[in-house]
C-alpha cells in the first residue's frame, strides 16, 4: 500500500468520524431545544396562582413569567391600546386588582381598523398567562400606536402602579368579549443543560477525529522519508 493510499485513508476515517460526531452532536443540540420547548409548556400548564400573593409591596415579582395567574377587578376601559404592526392587533387594556394595584391584560385580538369590543364591566375575576414585558420594536417605522407591549411605555400613560408584566387571557376567554385569540410567546426556558453538553462534547470529539487523520497522515509521509 502506498503513502499516499494510507494518507488518504487516514484522513477519510477520520472525516468519517467526524461527520458521525457532528450529527450525534445535532441531535443532542435538537435534545436540548425540545427540553426548553416542554420546560416552558410546563410552566404555563402548571395550576394557576394568585397574582396579587406573588407581587410584592415594592413591585418585585417572584418567578411566575410563563405561569398561569388569576386576578380579581374591574377593566379600566378608557386605558387602552392596540399592540402590534400587522394583522392581528392585540387588545391592551387596564384591569385593576381589588388591591388598588393595576396589571396590563390583553383581552384578546382584533383586525386593524375593526372596531374593540368594550371591556367587561364590574367585578371581574380573570386567568390567563402572565409574561413579562415584550422585547423593543427593532423594526421600521410603523403607524401602530404600540409595536410590542412595553409596560415602560404605557406606565407613562395609564394609572400608576402598573405591575411589570402582563396576562394574556385564553382563546375561550377572549371569545366571550368578541375577540379573536392572542399570540402567546412562552419565555424561553433554560432547559436540561446535560444535552448542551453532550452536544459541545461531540463537535469537540469531532474536530478531535480530523486532527488525528490529518496527524496520522502525517506520520506516514514521516515514516516514508526515513525509509528512503
Amino acid at each position: 500500500m502506498t503513502v499516499v493510499t494510507k494518507q488518504a485513508l487516514a484522513v477519510t476515517a477520520g472525516l468519517v468520524v467526524a461527520v458521525v460526531m457532528v450529527m450525534l452532536g445535532l441531535w443532542q443540540m435538537s435534545s436540548y431545544e425540545e427540553s426548553t420547548r416542554d420546560v416552558s409548556a410546563e410552566r404555563a400548564a402548571e395550576p394557576a396562582v394568585a397574582l396579587a400573593d406573588n407581587v410584592a409591596a415594592d413591585g418585585v415579582i417572584t418567578d411566575i413569567y410563563g405561569h398561569r395567574v388569576t386576578a380579581s377587578g374591574k377593566y379600566l376601559p378608557q386605558n387602552q391600546a392596540l399592540i402590534g404592526t400587522g394583522d392581528p392587533l392585540r387588545v391592551a387594556t387596564v384591569f385593576r386588582m381589588d388591591d388598588g394595584r393595576n396589571v396590563t391584560v390583553v383581552r384578546g385580538a382584533v383586525s386593524p381598523g375593526s372596531e374593540v369590543p368594550l371591556a367587561p364591566e364590574g367585578e371581574q375575576s380573570i386567568e390567563g398567562v402572565f409574561l413579562a414585558p415584550d422585547k423593543p420594536y427593532t423594526g421600521g417605522q410603523t403607524d401602530a400606536e404600540h409595536p410590542t407591549l412595553r409596560i415602560q411605555e404605557l406606565a407613562q400613560d395609564w394609572p400608576a402602579p402598573l405591575i411589570a408584566g402582563y396576562i394574556t387571557l385564553p382563546e375561550d376567554a377572549s371569545a366571550a368579549q368578541g375577540l379573536t385569540k392572542a399570540s402567546l410567546e412562552l419565555p424561553e426556558a433554560e432547559g436540561s443543560p446535560t444535552h448542551r453538553g453532550y452536544a459541545l462534547q461531540w463537535w469537540v470529539f469531532a474536530a478531535g477525529a480530523i486532527a488525528f487523520g490529518v496527524y496520522a497522515a502525517r506520520g506516514f509521509a514521516r515514516e516514508a522519508q526515513k525509509v528512503s
